[in-house]
């Protein structure tokens, strides 16, 4: 029942909370905190919702920071939580665990908080507030693995969301140790406290449910789905977060004397080449199978038309969005496209005809490697140095 209690209370204070934040705001308008807007929200944790969080504890901050309270006891405190939030989840307490959990993640703001408050923040504070962290989360994560070890499936989970956590956080360091921008993504630490609290808040009354439907697998079913959400997203997340930084810190090195925002702007330039040519490569993908598919047309004949939709897409993205040339004149831009897209066409055309026909590769497998050489090795650098150069054009 202690457990069920703890739920329960975790679910009042989370809805109390959010009506007295959402009556706050209608009365007397939006609040904004710095390091709120700092970090950011995102979609699996909204900044309104950060934002509220934060409003609860000022009046708990200021009252710490008048005791005197200092924030590496605050840091501490947080840790001792944390580890008897693990403890709570390995012995199968996971509404203890979701509530000790809760007041855990909140003393993580609170030392910042006080800090600043006090005007006593340090870098040293810094690095015991992010060994704490380290120690709290991986602990919890490990008696959740502890709780599950019977079920390879579930175990399996736990495993990976572990790892996620473990990545994430190593790369936000790396990139603070290279003096880079950290790069941003989706699953940082305070979503993954949320949704863990969640899933252990959710399990009790899931066994309650479970108990009276005469169905066990709903008493794992919250836990399991928070996982899994955890370690698919989190695993996403770290990947590209590993990516981001490989793109910034081949920039960085590559031009060294450059100032920082140049090194931005051409990772922003990449990424927008990126998605512009999964878009186009849908645009393309999708003719050819029609043609082949469809139609009953050669897988030649079905690339051919399948690169012109591509490329007739592509050149409207590179012109309004990815190299932003469109106030440019605009004809001899399709005219130096025009040349580089029959080239490209050749190429894949080619590619094509040796993979798919001569070597014995599916269609759809010879095109998707054909388009990622020409693409890499052809379309890039002719785009962005012969079609949309940087420098200003003459109209004809």
């Amino acid at each position: 029942m202690i457990d069920l209690a703890a739920s329960l209370a975790f679910f009042a204070l989370a809805a109390l909370v959010g009506l007295a934040f959402g009556v706050r705001a209608l009365l007397l308008g939006a609040v904004n905190y710095a390091r709120v807007d700092r970090d950011g929200g995102g979609p699996l944790l909204p900044a309104s919702s950060m934002r509220a969080g934060y409003w609860a504890l000022q009046p708990v901050g200021a009252l710490l920071a008048r005791l005197r309270v200092t924030p590496d006891a605050i840091t501490l405190t947080a840790l001792a939580l944390g580890l008897g939030a693990a403890a709570a989840a390995a012995t199968g307490h996971l509404g203890v665990a979701a509530a000790l959990l809760t007041l855990s993640s909140l003393g993580d703001a609170l030392d910042g908080m006080v800090a600043r408050a006090t005007g006593v923040a340090s870098r040293a504070g810094e690095v015991l507030d992010a060994t704490a962290d380290r120690y709290q989360e991986f602990a919890f994560l490990a008696g959740l693995a502890i709780l599950l070890r019977g079920d390879a499936r579930l175990l399996g989970l736990a495993l990976l969301a572990l790892l996620a956590a473990v990545t994430v956080s190593y790369v936000t360091a790396k990139a603070e140790a290279l003096q880079l921008d950290a790069p941003r993504g989706a699953m940082r630490r305070p979503e993954r406290a949320v949704y863990l609290a969640l899933g252990a808040a959710l399990t009790p009354p899931a066994a309650l449910l479970a108990a009276r439907m005469h169905a066990p697998w709903i008493a794992r079913a919250p836990l399991a789905a928070t996982l899994a959400l955890v370690a698919l997203v989190g695993n996403v997340s770290a990947l590209r977060r590993v990516r981001a930084l490989m793109d910034a810190a081949r920039v960085a090195d590559a031009t060294p004397f450059a100032h920082r925002a140049q090194a931005r702007d051409v990772i922003a330039l990449l990424r927008r080449h990126q998605a512009a040519s999964a878009m186009s490569a849908a645009v393309d993908f999708g003719v050819m199978i029609a043609c082949v598919s469809g139609l009953g047309l050669g897988p030649v004949a079905g690339t051919v038309w399948g690169a012109s939709a591509g490329a007739l897409t592509n050149f409207s993205l590179g012109r309004h969005w990815i190299f932003e040339a469109h106030e440019r004149a605009w004809a001899p831009q399709a005219l130096r496209y025009a040349a580089v897209s029959a080239a490209s066409l050749g190429l894949n055309a080619a590619g094509e005809y040796l993979v798919a026909v001569r070597l014995g590769v599916a269609y759809v497998a010879a095109r998707a490697l054909t388009a990622v050489v020409v693409s890499l090795a052809w379309n890039l650098p002719m785009q962005r140095r012969f079609v949309f150069p940087a420098a200003p054009e003459t109209s004809p």
